[in-house]
């Protein structure tokens, strides 16, 4: 043992190591955690009366810190501090430093030594069960300290409760870190699951959008096809009778005015003609021969229109990108649905049809898909007006007849604006948040698909740029309005 270090006479603590130990116990016994190494400090320097005790962790970088420090009778603020060069870094390497005076002169380089007034130091090391080093427990005095083996002892024992107690503050610390990461890990994978099923909810709504466009345009080709088969081959014979009846008119006045000429020259004819004159009354058909041409003509003319209103609607004959007159278009659906306005059965009036076009100008866009939607619209109004109707007097019907408005406007933002209105039976609240999703109808089962609007809206939204927008209140009638881009970017 060093000569600096070697006992001089001092007064020394009178207590026995029993009664010392009973003393620390009691103090402590109740306590854990910061409370314990506060507790003990301060019990274990009252006890050895001594000025300071200090309990240290020793840290990763090699520093050590205080983890409870009893300065001149009180609780000091912890610090952290280098061990060497002093008596703790002894403590680290020997295990064990016992010093009874002299420990400034031993230690001149460590600066908290004189900044306490120590003179005497005794301390010992804090290890695991593994006899890995956690840290050091010392007690220094500004009086030599000559109870070397009472003071050892003492800060052995209870060493071994504070390292225990610090050994489970460490496992504590890493059970909440581990908890800590598990709870990080478990929010971030529900996180992960919201999102992919947040996707997958995404990819199912695509699906039944995708599917819903493929079965209905598989419908509208398969339809369009029939439509412009069917309207060409009318069109043909049509165009043929609507042509040669000019020339049946003509060769039927000729035929007549030779018979006029014949009566004429022969104004006496023989019994035989003159009894199938009076059966025929060639009065009356010569007169109703010229209305029956004309009745004719006027047939054929309108099934010309009709034939060409299903070649607009359909639009196979064209590129499926192009310029078309939207007015054109709406009143070639309006002829198509001339039944539906207004042959309703019974005596139920016929729905009205208001238009109010405004000057717009030609749009370039998908003219079937338009038609299509165009179709959707006015067909879902008459369906509205249907259903009010059949709650309705006839007398109330005729005061305030069914009525849908289509009105055309150009915006100055360089875009059409139409609008598709009836006085129907409207749409509530609820049903318009909903009214664009696949598959939503409110009409009774066998009545609609649902996929009417929800196709429209893509038309409209996706493949032109646009906006389709529904505005209504329960029995005020119903409006959309359709906004499109006069040109689009193809």
């Amino acid at each position: 043992m060093d000569l600096a270090c070697q006992p001089t006479p001092a007064s020394a603590s009178h207590r026995s190591a029993e009664a010392i130990i009973e003393i620390v116990v009691k103090s402590t016994a109740a306590q854990s955690g910061q409370d314990f190494f506060e507790s003990l400090v301060k019990s274990i320097a009252l006890a050895l009366n001594v000025r300071h005790c200090l309990m240290t962790e020793l840290l990763k970088t090699g520093q050590l810190r205080t983890l409870a420090f009893w300065q001149d009778g009180k609780i000091a603020p912890n610090i952290t501090y280098d061990p060497a060069p002093g008596p703790c870094g002894v403590v680290l390497a020997q295990d064990i430093y016992y010093c009874a005076s002299g420990v400034q002169q031993l230690f001149p380089h460590q600066p908290a030594l004189p900044m306490l007034e120590a003179e005497s130091y005794v301390g010992v090391s804090l290890r695991d069960r593994q006899g890995k080093i956690l840290g050091n427990f010392a007690v220094l005095d500004s009086q030599p300290i000559l109870a070397q083996k009472l003071h050892e002892d003492i800060l052995r024992i209870f060493a071994d409760r504070a390292s225990a107690e610090l050994e489970r503050q460490h496992a504590l610390t890493a059970l909440q870190a581990l908890n800590e990461d598990l709870e990080h890990r478990v929010e971030q994978r529900t996180m992960e699951l919201a999102q992919q099923t947040e996707r997958l909810q995404q990819t199912l709504q695509e699906l039944k959008q995708t599917q819903t466009t493929l079965i209905q345009t598989a419908k509208m080709t398969a339809l369009g096809q029939l439509v412009s088969g069917v309207a060409h081959e009318i069109n043909n014979p049509v165009s043929f009778i609507h042509g040669n009846l000019i020339h049946a008119v003509q060769y039927t006045q000729d035929l007549l005015k030779v018979a006029r000429l014949y009566q004429q020259d022969h104004p006496t004819p023989s019994s035989q003609i003159a009894a199938q004159l009076a059966e025929i009354d060639v009065g009356y058909i010569a007169q109703d021969l010229l209305d029956l041409f004309q009745s004719m003509e006027t047939g054929t003319k309108r099934i010309r229109e009709i034939t060409h209103s299903l070649r607009t609607f359909s639009r196979l004959d064209e590129a499926a990108y192009k310029t078309v007159d939207l007015h054109e278009n709406l009143d070639s659906i309006l002829l198509l649905l001339g039944e539906k306005l207004h042959h309703r059965g019974g005596d139920t009036p016929a729905i009205q049809v208001i238009k109010e076009y405004g000057v717009i100008p030609s749009v370039t866009c998908y003219a079937s898909q338009l038609n299509q939607v165009f179709m959707s619209l006015l067909c879902n109004a008459i369906d509205a007006l249907n259903a009010r109707d059949t709650q309705r007097l006839n007398l109330e019907m005729i005061q305030s007849p069914s009525r849908i408005w289509i009105t055309t406007h150009k915006s100055q933002s360089d875009q059409v604006v139409i609008r598709v209105a009836d006085n129907g039976i409207g749409i509530s609240e609820a049903d318009l948040l909903h009214i664009f999703d696949p598959f939503f109808t409110t009409k009774p089962v066998g009545q609609g698909t649902g996929m009417g609007l929800s196709i429209s809206y893509q038309i409209v939204t996706e493949q032109h740029l646009g906006r389709l927008e529904c505005h209504s209140e329960p029995g005020k009638g119903a409006e959309f309005i359709i906004t499109l881009p006069v040109h689009q970017n193809q």
